[in-house]
């Protein structure tokens, strides 16, 4: 599934061993967005043994935080059944709230690996 960045969404790229979300989230209409986001990672991490998130988002707004939360949620789920996922949260150096951001997804994840990384 290839999803072209818009002015309001994230470009998006699942395959069957990862998915990488770069851009900016905050659709009018967060569920025409995530729906399809979701549905394709469901479909990947059934069959998937190992599967890595790399996520480079500049801004979201509320409405995308509770779509990460569900899609963190869905992966740490599969990290909880045995399957090995790795999950990088991408910042800009200069960028202290998204590195915020991503250490407070950090915190609920106890299966996943999850790492900070500054770019």
């Amino acid at each position: 599934m290839q999803l072209e960045a818009t002015n309001r969404t994230p470009a998006v790229s699942i395959s069957a061993t990862g998915i990488e979300m770069k851009g900016e989230c905050y659709p009018e209409d967060i569920t025409a967005f995530a729906e399809p986001v979701m549905e394709a990672l469901r479909q990947q991490l059934e069959s998937a043994e190992s599967f890595h998130a790399r996520i480079e988002l500049y801004y979201f707004n509320s409405s995308s935080a509770k779509f990460l939360f569900d899609f963190f949620e869905e992966l740490e789920e599969a990290a909880e059944e045995g399957k090995q996922i790795q999950i990088d949260w991408c910042y800009r150096a200069d960028d202290s709230s998204m590195q915020e951001a991503g250490e407070d997804f950090e915190e609920d994840f106890e299966h996943a690996q999850y790492q900070i990384v500054e770019i």
